[in-house]
């Protein structure tokens, strides 16, 4: 009967052990998964491509960071991850890394890789846009300052974009909320053979005080931008002034000189007139152009084209 009862005593011995063990082993394991003491939290705002309106839509999601410059390293891989909500895409690519951040005051300073210059325009767009409003969604940033390779992002003009911020940053990639207005457009100039054209994308800045037709001839006129493109209208003609009718018929005014210049001058005319028709039929409120001399419609024939009814795009 004693040595039964041993045992027992041993069994007890051995369970209660094991129940002590067990506890400082969840006890260990528990301390292990407890974050450190100066972990931040923080409820922000992301932002992703809603494919149903091509907007950028919210969406809050909670990060996790012990210093200030952890907290954006979090929003951007977030936004990279990509969103919990349906029909959203990711519009900050997951090849495009991140290389540096720095903070100076309530400036995020984001250093990009290069595949950031692989984007088209729009997708640009929209990729700056994302990063500055999520960003600055942080209590602590008021402005971000955009870097690719350590050089600062510019504008079609070759000026620096600067410090950006919900104010002048767009969520809209066509329309800005603020009395300037930006628009992507597609303009047309010719490649090296000068036989054919080819397409550039460009944000410009569309002007309160003429047309967006008008803009598009000037932005022609200044000239490609792209490699391999190469400008064919001459620097020097002059634009009267460039109008729509509610039917789609863009009338092109030319100055006398100009139309002169496109005709007869060193140039493809053939290509020259279609810089101009295709640059302006791809906007969504032009179906044909019709040029016009010094305000009058040309009723005689004139170069190599027939410049006596409307222009409708062409391939070529």
């Amino acid at each position: 009967m004693l040595k039964k009862d041993k045992y027992v005593y041993i069994i007890w011995i051995f369970l209660l052990l094991f129940f002590i063990i067990s506890i400082i082993i969840l006890y260990f394991f528990k301390t292990e998964e407890k974050e450190p003491m100066n972990i931040h939290k923080k409820t922000i705002e992301l932002y992703f491509n809603d494919t149903a309106t091509g907007k950028l839509r919210l969406e809050e999601r909670v990060i996790k960071g012990n210093t200030q410059q952890e907290l954006i390293v979090s929003v951007l891989e977030q936004l990279q991850v990509g969103s919990k909500i349906e029909g959203n895409t990711i519009v900050v690519p997951q090849d495009i890394r991140i290389l540096h951040i720095d903070i100076k005051e309530d400036i995020a300073i984001i250093n990009l890789s290069k595949e950031y210059d692989n984007l088209s325009l729009g997708e640009k767009i929209m990729c700056r846009a994302a990063i500055v409003w999520s960003v600055t969604s942080l209590d602590f940033i008021d402005y971000v300052c955009i870097k690719v390779e350590g050089k600062e992002l510019e504008k079609v003009s070759g000026e620096p974009i600067g410090l950006m911020n919900r104010e002048n940053t767009m969520i809209n990639p066509i329309v800005s909320p603020e009395a300037k207005r930006y628009e992507i457009v597609s303009l047309y100039f010719t490649d090296k053979t000068k036989q054919h054209l080819v397409k550039e994308e460009r944000e410009i800045e569309i002007s309160q005080i003429q047309t967006r037709e008008k803009s598009v001839v000037e932005q022609l006129i200044l000239g490609a931008k792209e490699q391999e493109h190469i400008s064919i209208l001459p620097s020097d003609i002059k634009i009267r002034n460039v109008t729509t009718t509610k039917e789609g018929v863009c009338y092109v005014d030319l100055s006398n000189d100009s139309i002169d210049k496109i005709i007869n001058g060193n140039i493809n005319e053939q290509i020259a007139i279609y810089s101009i028709v295709n640059s302006l039929v791809s906007l969504y409120n032009v179906e044909k152009v019709q040029f016009l001399i010094e305000g009058e419609k040309i009723e005689e024939t004139m170069g190599h084209l027939d410049y006596t009814k409307p222009f409708e795009s062409r391939n070529i």
